[in-house]
């Protein structure tokens, strides 16, 4: 245990049962659950099985044995210019509004920070809001890389227009316009397509549902890894974790498979948000040098979520990824920063083991919103 000078307050690692004070916590800070219906389920999904570790928790506590901070990673496995790195995704980090302005964020950081050194991290990295980006800039000393590269897709205005122009009489009248006119872009796709394979053949594509993942996500994995120069590997026991095990979750998940084999997957979430009902595009990985694959799955993704009733689509993708131009071609917009429901910042800091200019590329990074840990 450090003590923190002349503070009425120390830091200390994790210990089996301070799960109980750290649900608290958050929802003292964040005036709502960690989960709807069993939040320490989710707390022990989160954290005490991630299939990665080793965990860094720093917990803050002050008399009494009352915790009133902490900061927390998860851990995660990158592939990083063709090598695997450690590395772990900063979250739920929180200071007690009653010990604010106390040094609690700098000073259980660092704790955290100097523990991951020992237990062989490379960096730390994550999405700070726009409450928090200068802070972990100035007092943690990280890069802030890009604006979290978010792209939207429009598949039905009608509700946000009436709901906009209060008149929800609309909603009947724009609607189905409006769903016409946004249809577009993937008929056209897949007229294109189905000309492309005729004139020049190709394998036969099939975009299927499926419940979990299995030994298919290590191989395709394996085969396409170097598609993107820094981003999570997506081997099936995270995959596993991160989808399949989550709580009170209800991921939608497709593949596509060219002659029986699986060359690409994708996994949607659907979140009811004040702009209307929103499709996420946590996942998606795709061999591109399979004919057609990306459409297919893309076109497979867009009919799902019309058949939700989502109004919008939402996917990230870096400046210079592979699936940007798939993304873009099938009608995702970028979407300005001052345009985001919540502004979100991605960056991260080098502990060991890499340059700080390798983290720093926006170019070099894959990203999704499976690596956001609120969906």
């Amino acid at each position: 245990m450090s003590e923190a000078s002349e503070r009425s307050w120390t830091i200390r690692d994790y210990q089996a049962g301070d799960e109980t004070e750290i649900v608290a916590l958050f929802e003292r800070v964040f005036k709502k659950p960690m989960a709807e219906r069993d939040p320490a389920a989710h707390w022990r999904w989160e954290f005490a099985q991630n299939p990665v570790g080793p965990q860094v928790i720093e917990l803050v506590w002050a008399g009494g044995g009352r915790l009133v901070g902490q900061y927390a990673v998860s851990p995660r496995r990158l592939w990083v210019h063709g090598q695997p790195r450690l590395a772990a995704l900063s979250l739920d980090t929180m200071t007690d509004p009653d010990y604010g302005r106390q040094g609690i964020f700098s000073s259980s950081a660092s704790a955290c920070y100097a523990a991951m050194v020992e237990r062989g991290f490379d960096f730390v990295y994550g999405f700070p809001n726009a409450n928090s980006v200068g802070g972990f800039a100035r007092r943690l000393g990280w890069s802030v890389i890009m604006p979290a590269p978010v792209l939207i897709k429009a598949l039905d205005l009608g509700a946000p227009l009436a709901a906009k122009l209060g008149v929800p009489v609309l909603e009947s009248l724009l609607g189905p316009v409006s769903r016409s006119a946004l249809e577009a872009p993937a008929a056209l796709d897949a007229a294109a397509q189905a000309l492309r394979t005729r004139l020049r053949g190709g394998p036969s594509l099939d975009v299927l549902p499926f419940g979990s993942f299995g030994a298919w996500a290590d191989a395709l994995w394996q085969r396409c890894r170097d598609q993107h120069r820094i981003w999570v590997i997506r081997d099936a026991a995270f995959l596993r974790w991160r989808y399949d095990e989550r709580p009170e979750s209800d991921y939608l998940r497709l593949q596509v498979v060219a002659d029986g084999e699986v060359v690409g997957y994708a996994v949607l979430a659907l979140s009811e948000r004040p702009e209307g009902k929103v499709a996420f595009v946590m996942d998606l990985l795709v061999d591109l040098d399979v004919p057609g694959a990306a459409s297919a799955l893309l076109r497979g993704l867009e009919t799902r979520a019309r058949i939700q009733g989502a109004n919008f689509m939402s996917a990230m993708a870096g400046p210079a990824s592979p699936t940007r131009p798939w993304l873009l071609r099938h009608g995702y917009l970028p979407l300005p920063e001052r345009l985001f429901p919540q502004e979100l910042h991605f960056g991260g800091r080098v502990l060991a083991g890499i340059s700080q200019a390798q983290l720093d590329d926006p170019g070099a990074w894959q990203l999704g919103w499976g690596d956001v840990d609120v969906l």
